[in-house]
């Protein structure tokens, strides 16, 4: 076991049962909202596969795009940096269990030391497009004079960096430019942007002023151009999203910027005793997945992708074709699931359990699912639904009902082709001697036939984990983000994911590994503890603060 891990999960039981006081939130108690959505962001395979996505089909659809180009116009990809090209969030998380909080000399410390990477999938695509003759642009909001260190960490990337008058950061007064002006530079250069690229929505258009609503009625008016000419990679830890919780976000005290966090997400009306730090690590994540714009296009994204896809000849043409679609976080919000209960909650009793799946009836659905559907099945597609949802609830004498909810769900939602043997809970085709099973064996039952005679190809699978994709079938581990690497080709091709930093899942999956045992079996502080024990620190960070004094 991880050495931090260790020191974390022994120090945790001296540290007693902690409570949080909203009347005496401080910066610290808000830093810690992020942990969450921190370790999805820097450790899950999620993540990866997504980014792996994005790039694939940028990669696939460019050749078309170029021979498309407006006569007499030089094309141009623009790009962020930061959380686009460069993983930044440790500037983020290194202030967990801190009051420090976001000024300028820690950003231009932060920005000169440090220690870069690159995100998968960025530097291919980048490199593939520069040698198809595509001018690649820099813009970022980093200071203007770390702009020599900022081509520096470019180059030793492998980014394609002609020279810095291709990088548009602030001004020489370091006043902020928005992304639009600095587009509109580039445009007046005589460029044509073929592809934009970013982890805000500002890095793609010029986003309409306002609240969270507001910008959801940009993202819907837009919707067409995610995943063909805008793309957008998911941040939850950061981003504009935030400041659309509510008016003057970024003046507001520690206390009121949580009060605000916990209006808009609903937290408190939650019918289970949900522990407080559990409650404080996931309010990040779950107020991006819940109340931000910025969610609704990686999701839309998403599905124009696999609607893309469909029309492929290769698919569209195959024998006995089929797609296979998880439900919960893909097709339909995720959030109430795993709200009520939490991780390490359960319901013990089976009225209920039931009682909860139906106040979920009228949950949303995820942006564009219903018309990718609605496509597929137009273009011959047969639709499997496979969930981990349980077949019944343990009711006396209603087997079934959580099956039964299930269809009456998918069919008020407006899915197509739903019908029972379409269906595929936990319960189905599992071996003899098991009453429950994983996804792998109903997969493996759709393509050999056991489901209705029928060998089906199944072309497309979409789901927000990977173990809704056939890893398992190859030996590879969905739990695992080496599997990730070893799959990247298949990513916005056969794979397609949505983005859920909340799943429950994922959560119990990765922190039981890092335990090295379930983490259901230690106590909600030692949980704690190994949460903060992931996230990614700033080795700089001390120097830093050394230079403060």
């Amino acid at each position: 076991m991880d050495k931090k891990i260790l020191a974390a999960l022994l120090v945790a039981p001296f540290l007693g049962g902690q409570s949080l006081s909203v009347n005496s939130y401080d910066q610290k108690d808000l830093n810690n909202e992020v942990i969450i959505a921190a370790n999805w962001q820097q450790l899950s395979g999620e993540y990866a596969a997504y980014l792996h996505q994005s790039f694939n089909t940028a990669t696939d659809q460019l050749d078309n795009i170029l021979l498309n180009l407006p006569e007499g116009k030089k094309p141009a990809i623009i790009t962020d940096i930061d959380d686009t090209l460069i993983p930044s969030t440790a500037y983020f998380s290194s202030m967990v269990d801190t009051n420090e909080s976001k000024n300028i000399e820690r950003s231009r410390y932060w920005w000169n030391h440090q220690e870069a990477t690159a995100l998968p999938g960025s530097v291919d695509f980048l490199q593939k497009a520069y040698r198809k003759g595509v001018e690649i642009f820099y813009i970022s909001g980093r200071f203007n004079d770390v702009k020599a260190v900022t081509l520096d960490k470019l180059k030793k990337l492998g980014y394609p960096v002609r020279d810095e008058h291709h990088i548009l950061l602030q001004n020489e007064q370091n006043v902020t430019l928005s992304k639009e002006d600095k587009r509109k530079q580039i445009i007046n250069m005589g460029y044509y942007p073929v592809m934009l690229f970013g982890d805000q929505l500002e890095d793609l258009g010029e986003v309409d002023k306002g609240l969270y609503p507001v910008k959801k009625n940009w993202v819907y008016q837009n919707q067409n151009k995610f995943g063909i000419e805008w793309f957008i990679l998911p941040n939850t830890v950061y981003g504009f999203w935030e400041e659309a919780v509510t008016t003057d976000y970024r003046t507001l005290p520690p206390e009121e910027k949580h009060n605000a966090r916990v209006q808009i997400t609903q937290q408190e009306n939650c019918s289970l005793n949900i522990s407080q730090l559990y409650k404080q690590h996931v309010m990040m994540a779950d107020l991006w997945i819940r109340k931000s714009a910025d969610f609704k296009a990686t999701a839309l994204q998403t599905y124009n992708l696999a609607s893309k896809a469909l029309e492929l000849p290769e698919n569209r043409n195959a024998k006995n074709k089929a797609i296979v679609v998880d439900i919960d976080g893909t097709l339909i919000d995720y959030p109430p699931i795993h709200v009520t209960p939490p991780l390490c909650q359960k319901f013990s009793d089976p009225t209920e359990k039931m009682k909860n799946f139906e106040q979920q009836l009228e949950a949303s659905s995820i942006p564009g699912a219903r018309e990718f559907l609605n496509k597929a099945a137009a273009l011959g597609y047969e639709i499997f639904y496979l969930t981990a949802r349980e077949h019944s609830s343990g009711r006396p004498g209603h087997k079934g009902d959580v099956e039964d909810f299930t269809l009456k769900q998918l069919s008020y939602h407006g899915f197509p082709k739903v019908k029972q043997s379409h269906l595929l809970n936990r319960a189905k085709f599992c071996p003899r001697s098991r009453k429950s099973c994983d996804k792998e064996y109903q997969r493996k039952a759709i393509a050999s036939g056991k489901v209705d005679g029928i060998n089906y190809d199944i072309r497309l699978f979409v789901g927000d984990l990977l173990d809704d994709f056939d890893l398992k079938e190859q030996g590879l581990s969905p739990f695992e983000k080496s599997s990730v690497e070893r799959t990247k080709d298949q990513y916005g091709r056969k794979y397609f994911i949505i983005p859920n930093p909340v799943n429950k899942t994922w959560m119990w999956h990765y922190y039981s590994k890092a335990a090295g045992k379930d983490i259901c079996h230690l106590s909600e502080q030692e949980r704690s503890e190994l949460r903060k024990s992931l996230i990614e620190d700033w080795p700089e960070k001390n120097l830093y603060q050394s230079d403060q004094l």
